[in-house]
């Protein structure tokens, strides 16, 4: 039995699939495929906004550009021949795009203004030999740079694509929202043009931040109105004997096409990974196929897809490192997959589904703790008029706003001593680690960030962000985790701790840039960090 948490840390290893699989950073084969792509991508832009100032609609060719932006989030699970054809279809769509703006231009009358084509690629050009190329053009870009404007070039890429990814998420609920796309393409093409200044580009990052936590509220308030709300409920972990399909990733759309394609077939539907938060949604809840959740995490997918018995789909936009296995029961529907993976065309999963009835699915059940999650609206309201009555009235000295549950063993016995060290006169809102303390909410959303998003624009209505009782705990380090920070720290919110990013999202210089340019705390314990915060 440990005593406390800083003993636990230093005996505990804390093991997930990123150290479990060596996969902690990017290589450099892989970085460099991504330069070239990311080249190609801000290249394309200029020619998009050119092409729309002379009264060319090119739509499609947005949308693979936000797509693409989204796709580098999970870079570290392609392949090189994944990241190659990614490259190949942007460069199809650079000379297609430099190609029809000369043929305007021609036709008006207009002298064409290209940009320099710093690459030597064509659709001759192999894996090896466009490695090499993103090493060349990496070198002699950055190195004319300092250090602190290559971090803050890395800082707005990592906003590009969150941007870009809840964007799309977007998509599954309203039209093609063109502000924010064109938006996404000037500050492509600001670094087509010369020396961008370090204003510029924090300008960019600030800027950014404001319109993807506009996104994620707007996906939020959508999410609500579409699937008619939201309530509390008990979400099954446990099995039942019979054939079954997991559904994994974030895509709404995709769960309902395979809920009603089943819904009259002895198939169970189990959710998995971010899909856990649609059982509390109330249009959802009246599919009796949809059996529960599978999986206690979302770090577990290699470990939850060997052990499930059915066919799988991983949805839109949500892709695991499953190369060569699997086969013949791993499905998908987004535009680069996986080998070993089938290929879902036009919605038709009848394959899927024929996979599902010939595989051996549960053979008996077993039964697993329900989790609590959700909320009732009107519940949460009067407890946020509660909570900001009591903050003016100066009841409490400090509200903790805890993110959200990155299944870390670490983090959660971090917060069980935080939690028990908390004074009566201190409160904790929890979108994680739960405690039976009467100074501690928690709200378990199954980690679908919008919903936190929606929940803390409510606290703020009513609250100033700015003040000094105010303290967010950051418990992952993702894309979004780097978005939400800058926009807190755009508003003036004060007191932002969070825990160390891993070098496959952020290298330990770019982290250290960011940490110091937006003044964020590093979590050390328990202890320390509620002494340090007490004393501001």
């Amino acid at each position: 039995m440990y005593n406390n948490y800083n003993e636990f840390k230093n005996t505990y290893i804390d093991t997930n699939e990123c150290t479990s699989r060596g996969a902690c950073s990017i290589a450099p084969n892989i970085a460099s495929l991504q330069v070239i792509i990311i080249y190609f991508i801000k290249q394309l832009a200029y020619y998009v906004i050119k092409l729309e100032k002379l009264g060319a609609n090119n739509v499609s060719i947005k949308y693979e550009i936000i797509n693409d932006l989204a796709s580098l989030v999970s870079i570290n699970e392609f392949s090189e021949k994944q990241l190659y054809a990614i490259l190949a279809k942007d460069y199809q769509l650079y000379t297609e795009a430099k190609k029809a703006y000369h043929e305007i231009c021609t036709q008006k009358g207009i002298f064409a203004k290209d940009l320099k084509n710093q690459l030597e690629f064509n659709e001759n050009t192999t894996v090896s030999k466009a490695i090499a190329q993103g090493e060349k053009l990496f070198l002699e870009k950055y190195n004319k740079l300092t250090s602190g404007q290559k971090n803050l070039i890395s800082i707005l890429q990592i906003l590009l694509k969150s941007a870009s990814m809840n964007l799309i998420k977007l998509n599954e609920f309203k039209d093609f929202d063109d502000n924010v796309y064109q938006k996404i393409l000037t500050i492509l093409d600001m670094f087509n043009h010369g020396k961008v200044s370090n204003k510029q580009i924090k300008d960019s990052i600030s800027e950014l931040a404001e319109i993807d936590n506009k996104l994620q509220f707007e996906i939020s308030e959508l999410l609500l109105k579409k699937f008619g709300g939201i309530s509390k409920v008990n979400v099954s972990h446990s099995t039942r004997k019979g054939k079954a399909i997991l559904v994994s990733g974030n895509n709404f759309a995709d769960l309902l096409n395979i809920l009603n394609e089943t819904k009259d077939k002895n198939i169970d539907v189990y959710t998995h990974s971010n899909l856990l938060i649609v059982h509390a949604l109330k249009e959802f809840q009246q599919y009796p196929n949809l059996r529960g959740h599978y999986g206690d995490t979302t770090e577990s997918c290699i470990l939850d897809f060997a052990t499930f018995p059915g066919s799988i789909l991983l949805t839109k936009n949500s892709r695991s490192n499953t190369e060569y296995l699997y086969r013949g029961r791993l499905f998908s529907n987004d535009y680069i997959i996986h080998q070993g993976v089938v290929k879902i065309e036009n919605e038709n999963y009848s394959e899927l589904i024929e996979s599902a009835e010939k595989a051996k699915g549960f053979t008996k059940g077993k039964i697993k703790d329900d989790t609590p999650l959700g909320y009732n609206e009107d519940e949460l309201n009067n407890e946020i008029n509660k909570l900001t009555e009591r903050l003016k009235k100066n009841e409490i000295k400090k509200l903790y706003i805890i993110g959200m549950n990155p299944y870390s063993e670490i983090q959660k016995e971090y917060f069980k001593e935080f939690f028990s060290l908390l004074k009566p006169e201190e409160f904790a809102l929890s979108f994680s680690f739960e405690s039976k303390k009467d100074n501690v909410l928690t709200i378990n959303i199954g980690n679908y960030n919008p919903l936190a998003i929606n929940i803390i624009h409510k606290i703020f209505e009513k609250y100033e962000i700015d003040s000094n009782k105010i303290v967010f705990f950051f418990t992952t380090c993702d894309v979004m985790t780097i978005s939400n920070i800058v926009m807190l720290k755009h508003v003036k919110a004060k007191n932002i701790y969070m825990a160390t990013c891993p070098p496959m999202l952020v290298n330990p210089s770019v982290f250290d840039t960011f940490r110091n340019e937006y003044s964020i705390n590093l979590t050390d314990t328990p202890h320390n960090d509620l002494e340090k915060i007490r004393k501001e």
